[in-house]
C-alpha cells in the first residue's frame, strides 16, 4: 500500500473510469424503478403514469430482496 500524489493518480485515469461506472449503475437502478413503475399505469391518460402512493417503498423493498439474492441483478439484461 502507498500514498501516491493526486497528480499521479490522475494519470492513471481511475478518476473518470470511476465516474463513468457509478453514472452507468445509477442508469440501471432508474431504469429498473421506471419499469417497475411503469408496470401499474393503466395507460389510459397519454403522457401520464398513475401509479399508487406506496409504490416507492414496495420498489425498494423488491429491490433489496433482488439485491440479497444476486448483487449485480440490476446490471444484466439489456442496456
Amino acid at each position: 500500500v502507498s500514498i501516491e500524489p493526486l497528480a499521479n493518480v490522475q494519470n492513471l485515469q481511475i478518476v473518470g473510469k470511476g465516474a463513468e461506472d457509478r453514472l452507468n449503475v445509477a442508469k440501471k437502478i432508474a431504469k429498473d424503478l421506471f419499469n417497475y413503475l411503469q408496470s401499474f399505469d393503466d395507460t389510459s391518460r397519454s403522457g401520464f403514469m398513475t401509479v399508487p402512493t406506496n409504490v416507492f417503498e414496495r420498489w425498494m423493498t423488491r429491490f433489496e430482496n433482488k439485491f440479497q439474492v444476486d448483487p449485480n441483478f440490476f446490471m444484466k439484461g439489456d442496456d
